[in-house]
């Protein structure tokens, strides 16, 4: 072979080395070569997470994204490079997901369950870079949900915040807190603001993982006014119920509760009327008295004061107020204790029975007794026969006072429903029998010689029986007369 000169080296090198240059190029360009990488850094580019000295710390359930980040390729023109994320165990902790149609070189790590993994950029089989991936499932230690504004009434609005305390702080913002109303005709809730829409008691509950704190609400009506006469006119012993109308705002809800009380101080037996909480108010003397009707609390509260003029009046216009019974079955007897509020300028009062158990039932007048009477018993107590053959009670009673110039309303019904226990009847326990025998003749003439001895003993028994019986009759005649005025005390 020939050897070459010196200028026919450098005449071939200046041909060969731009050959080389240009080979080289377009080897890396297109990828025949891998280049040289360098800087490869695996980093969490989208998604909650904390980044430790050593680690990433990612929540259970959560997505982020992870990037090879911004490596350098030599030669800078070559094609880049394959490369991928591997997991480097089999714990199945998280999982990977191409995400290079969205971006290249980065992938969609699923956290599955807790635990440590590790993930590594890889070129072919070479490791260029690993990282250590912790999926935890923080606890909440504390929710603290709190109302931007008051909700007492219908119409009224407020905004719900809240704060999720966890033991990775880093993930207190990362939680999300819901809401619920335990009543959507009451409370209403969309996104954090809540709006009162109708009266009465709900609950807001807030939930973020498995902590769930509440809120109990009370909504009631604004109270717009009270609507009502200023005055009443009654007659002793007569009884109405005051019907104040309350306008609320919006109209046409559930008014708060009304209250009624005395507007001027004084003594029991001073007092005109008496009034119950549902405001039925009864004269019980000649006067006037001042009621003071309330509804709402606070700024809320409306305020109005009726007269109520008492005068005496007829038994007509009375009512019999209170009666009240009670009762015991015993011995197929129905024993009752009735008592009832006293009704000045009654002479009597007649007691009405009806038995719903008969064929046609009917009230009847069962007994009349006097004021006097009455006023000398702190109850008064009747007995009903009742049928062996029968094995429940259904009574109705009521009570009509009257004197000389009429009777009054009856009073209320009291009704007295039972089931009658039988006892089992016990059998008769068998008679002895005679076991003594005549053993001889000699025994008739024994019997003949006491014969008169028995006789006359016999007769002084009759007479012993006789007057037993007749003392007996005398007790059962006490006993009768005693079980009309005397009943088993029922209280």
């Amino acid at each position: 072979m020939k050897k070459l000169n010196k200028r026919e080296k450098i005449v071939l090198m200046s041909i060969l080395l731009p050959l080389l240059f240009v080979t080289q190029y377009y080897i890396f360009k297109f990828g025949i070569i891998s280049p040289m990488i360098k800087g490869v850094n695996i980093k969490i580019i989208q998604g909650e997470y904390i980044q430790d000295i050593d680690k990433y710390v990612v929540k259970l359930g959560d997505e982020v994204t992870l990037s090879a980040g911004d490596y350098i390729k030599v030669p800078n023109y070559a094609k880049d490079p394959k490369i991928k994320f591997s997991i480097l165990d089999n714990s199945k902790t998280i999982k990977l997901e191409d995400n290079s149609q969205k971006e290249e070189n980065t992938v969609i790590l699923k956290a599955l369950k807790t635990g440590y993994t590790s993930v590594a950029v890889m070129k072919n089989t070479r490791v260029l870079q690993k990282a250590t991936i912790l999926v935890v499932d923080p606890d909440i230690e504390d929710l603290n949900v709190s109302l931007d504004g008051d909700l007492r009434y219908v119409g009224d609005e407020a905004e719900l915040s809240s704060y999720v305390q966890v033991d990775y702080k880093e993930f207190n913002n990362t939680y999300k807190v819901t809401y619920e109303s335990s009543d959507e005709n009451i409370l209403k809730i969309k996104d954090n603001k809540v709006s009162a829409v109708g009266v009465g008691k709900a609950t807001i509950y807030a939930k973020s993982k498995d902590k769930v704190e509440a809120i109990r609400l009370n909504i009631v009506a604004r109270v717009k006014e009270i609507q009502i006469d200023s005055s009443f006119d009654i007659s002793v012993g007569q009884a109405i119920k005051l019907n104040p109308k309350i306008i609320t705002y919006p109209r046409n809800l559930k008014p708060p509760t009304i209250s009624y009380k005395f507007s001027q101080s004084k003594l029991p037996i001073e007092r005109a009327v008496t009034f119950d909480e549902d405001g039925t108010i009864v004269g019980i003397r000649s006067g006037s008295e001042k009621i003071t009707i309330s509804c709402g609390e606070g700024e809320n509260k409306r305020i109005e004061v009726v007269t109520i003029n008492v005068k005496e009046g007829n038994l007509e216009n009375s009512t019999i107020r209170n009666l009240l019974s009670d009762y015991i079955i015993e011995d197929n007897k129905l024993k009752i204790a009735l008592s009832w509020d006293i009704l000045n300028g009654a002479t009597n009062y007649d007691i009405f029975i009806k038995d719903e158990l008969d064929e046609k039932p009917k009230y009847e007048l069962y007994k009349s007794i006097t004021q006097e009477e009455f006023l000398k018993r702190s109850k008064i107590r009747i007995t009903l026969d009742l049928n062996d053959d029968r094995n429940k009670v259904a009574y109705d009673i009521y009570i009509v006072a009257r004197n000389e110039e009429g009777t009054s309303k009856p009073s209320n019904v009291e009704s007295i429903r039972d089931t009658i226990k039988k006892e089992d009847s016990k059998p008769e326990d068998d008679k002895p029998q005679d076991n003594n025998t005549d053993d001889s003749d000699d025994s008739g003439d024994k019997d003949d010689d006491d014969k008169d001895n028995t006789d006359d003993g016999n007769q002084d028994e009759n007479d012993e029986d006789n007057t037993d019986d007749d003392n007996q009759d005398e007790s059962d005649e006490d006993k009768k007369d005693n079980s009309s005025e005397e009943v088993t005390d029922i209280e």
